[in-house]
């Protein structure tokens, strides 16, 4: 009984000084281990951290934290701490968890007060949240030390949200233990699992690279992919925002185009339509654009959230697997909208004094907002080489007193970046009270900055009155532009913690993981928001307003240009293209070869600033367009004359025709002069041939030929050979 009294005493005294155990040497908090019939992983207590407080409503008493660890206590219960990890498992099967070898000990007798939801920035207490059954009950909570949150489709590979709990409390007793080292096993097991990888990836698709590499035991050795770009909207919309769309197919992206007429209206036939193209199509979509307002691409609601996230989200769960953006704007300014965009990435505005270096971070007095705003500041001047000023009335850090005066002055003067925490509503920004109206009487021009705001409300596009963000997209006109070129929002009341964690993992994607195209950035705070928080509404609330590839300019001025070697003429077959600027080769330049509205093939240049690419049939004789595009870099586009050596020209006297897109059964239509014979086949992007549709004799006349099209979804050509002469016509097959 002696001893326990002293572990007791300790136990307590060690609380008031905060560190109540710390790991006798450095250990991994999480760490792959290898695999035994299933993937190892072991979870170590590097320290932890008893805080004493007082809960309005209840009493004083302690809560446990890890020192850079997670939130792990659901509402209600005892508040205790986590490390949370991704683990790759099979593709399908369902998963289990069993415990191989763990330590653990009685740290002593507590307090633990029950966990409460996270404040919101929209103010005002929350009731007191006590968990009767788990708070009343002298079982220990959390009852086992390793627990699987969920199962989830990430991109290319199949996760498991895997929750190392280190400290288990007797609500009751007080009783307190703690794992210090355990290691687990994944079992997978035969029958249906949750959220199954339902196709076969060719590789890792490259903006998701980042968010692998805290995959634990997952081996990044797979070929590096791109994938598709989808747009989605009303065939109105798609003809507004049609220079915008083709440039993203002459930068190098296969482009796919779904009306809301063919594939429906309500939110569940967009969803199933993009779910569908995810498992069925040979290069799913990577980016996927919702062109137009509520009215235009309905709203995904997840309760009262409205929630464009869960159109990139396949199966169930929160972790996106398609980077979304939208234009959410009506058919009255959607043309401006993609212009502003359009003209940003193709005609980059270079004034005589340089914009693009210049960023400002504002920052509330209230919660950490001081401290998160001069976080953020320090991200972009250290990983950026950005020109930062803080904005914020508090001296800690030595910011500036935000006023609309001032923020207006700077964002006319020119700013490439604004990043908001604080209180916000449907309107404006409460720090400062920016306002819609403000937004209106900007006039910065083509100087466009993207947005980061961490407020409530901003991005509450679906009531009747604009939100504050479409305010910042729409406003303006070609000839007087202004406002952004993008804003990222929360739709709902943001919860303080998970929201300020998102930005700041957004930023570090992009600065630090140079993921350099907005919507794979913020989609890399969303995963390591949660991964730290747990908080699920986090990544649901927050959209992006805006074009979700869209790759920001953040250098000093003037851009340097580009230059492209590359033989005189294209044919079929390799095309190699070297991207070089004054100072040298250009490495990780995206290279595009594009036809009209057909992307015939694109890559990333290598250290020495070459890439070749594997162009298939060219359907004309017109000239293509080369496209050549890099981080902070002036593009660069040339026409090149296409080669009559193994290019498919049109021919007199032979005909043929398919209505494009393909959705089910094609009737494919061609037409011959005379006798003799023909054949028709189908290829694939890379020049395979698919199929054969018909090989024989034919008369004189028109014929059609029916085609089940049971192949993926995605590009193809049509070749027919008859009276000795080609024709080659290209169409889509969506499923």
């Amino acid at each position: 009984m002696l001893k326990v009294l002293v572990v007791l005493v300790l136990a307590s005294f060690s609380a008031i000084a905060g560190i109540v155990y710390r790991a006798p040497e450095p250990v991994d908090a999480a760490q792959y281990a290898g695999t035994d019939n299933g993937p190892l992983v072991d979870f170590n207590l590097t320290a932890l951290e008893a805080v004493h407080s007082n809960l309005d409503g209840y009493g004083s008493g302690v809560v446990f934290r890890i020192p850079g660890g997670g939130y792990g206590a659901e509402t209600g219960t005892p508040d205790v701490p986590c490390i949370r990890r991704m683990v790759q498992i099979p593709d399908i099967g369902n998963i289990s968890v069993e415990i191989v070898s763990a330590e653990t000990f009685v740290l002593g007798n507590y307090d633990v007060l029950p966990a409460q939801p996270f404040p919101t920035r929209s103010g005002g207490a929350l009731p007191l949240k006590v968990n009767e059954t788990v708070m009343g009950t002298s079982e220990a909570y959390p009852a086992s030390p390793v627990t699987i949150e969920r199962i989830a489709v990430l991109r290319d590979i199949r996760v498991a949200w895997v929750r190392f709990n280190p400290v288990s409390v007797n609500p009751v007793t007080g009783e307190t233990q703690i794992t210090t080292s355990v290691r687990v096993r994944l079992v997978s097991e035969p029958g249906q699992g949750e959220n199954e990888l339902n196709r076969t990836p060719m590789g890792m698709t490259r903006s998701f690279i980042p968010v692998y590499e805290q995959v634990l035991g997952l081996n990044l050795t797979d070929a590096v992919i791109d994938g598709s770009y989808l747009v989605i909207g009303p065939q109105e919309a798609v003809d507004l925002a049609a220079d915008l769309i083709q440039w993203k197919r002459e930068k190098g992206y296969e482009v796919r185009v779904a009306t809301t007429e063919s594939i429906g209206t309500t939110s569940s036939e967009v969803d199933s339509f993009i779910e569908n193209a995810f498992n069925t199509w040979t290069n799913p979509p990577e980016y996927c654009l919702l062109l137009g307002n509520e009215g235009a691409v309905p709203i995904y609601w997840v309760g009262e959230i409205a929630s464009d996230n869960q159109y990139g989200v396949i199966g169930t769960g929160y972790d996106p697997s398609i980077h979304i953006g939208r234009l959410c704007s009506d058919t009255g300014s959607l043309a401006y909208t993609s212009w502003k965009i359009f003209s940003y990435e193709t005609e980059p505005y270079e004034p005589a004094d340089s914009w693009f270096q210049y960023a400002v971070s504002i920052g509330s007095t209230d919660f950490q907002d001081p401290m998160m705003s001069h976080r953020y500041r320090e991200i972009m001047v250290n990983d950026g080489s950005m020109d930062v000023t803080l904005y914020c009335d508090q001296g800690t850090y030595g910011g500036i007193p935000p006023t609309i005066a001032n923020i207006s002055a700077e964002i006319n003067d020119g700013l490439s970046l604004i990043s908001y925490i604080g209180h916000g509503s449907h309107s404006s920004w409460s720090t400062t009270g920016f306002s819609n109206s403000d937004v209106e009487a900007l006039s910065n021009g083509r100087m466009l900055p993207w947005i980061s705001s961490i407020a409530c409300l901003n991005s509450s596009f679906g009531e009747s009155s604009q939100c504050f963000g479409e305010a910042w997209l729409n406003s303006g006109t070609v000839s007087a532009p202004r406002g952004a070129i993008g804003f990222m929002g929360a739709t709902v009341s943001s919860p303080v913690g998970p929201t300020d964690s998102l930005a700041l993992y957004q930023f570090r994607g992009y600065f630090q993981e140079e993921m350099y195209h907005m919507g794979a950035a913020f989609d890399y705070g969303k995963i390591k928001a949660y991964e730290f928080t747990g908080n699920n509404s986090n990544s649901d609330m927050h959209m992006i307003m805006g074009e979700p590839e869209h790759d920001i300019f953040c250098t000093t001025g003037p851009l340097v240009h580009m230059t492209m070697a590359h033989p005189s003429q294209i044919a079929a077959g390799s095309f190699t293209v070297t991207v070089n600027t004054p100072g040298g080769p250009v490495e990780n330049a995206l290279v595009g070869i594009c036809q009209n509205d057909s992307t015939l093939g694109s890559g990333y240049t290598d250290a020495a600033g070459s890439v070749t690419i594997n162009v298939p049939l060219i359907p004309s004789m017109e000239s293509v367009t080369l496209t050549g595009t890099a981080h902070n870099l002036y593009p660069v586009q040339e026409s090149v004359p296409v080669s009559g050596s193994g290019i498919e020209e049109s021919a007199e006297g032979i005909a043929l025709n398919v209505a494009s897109p393909v959705t089910g059964h094609a009737a494919v239509n061609f037409s011959v002069p005379g006798d003799g014979q023909a054949t028709l086949t189908v290829y694939d992007m890379s020049g395979r041939v698919v199929d054969t549709l018909f090989n024989g004799e034919v008369i004189a006349g028109e014929h059609t030929v029916s085609w089940n099209t049971a192949v993926a979804g995605g590009v193809y050509f049509l070749r027919l050979n008859a009276q000795g002469q080609s024709l080659v016509q290209n169409f889509v097959v969506l499923r």
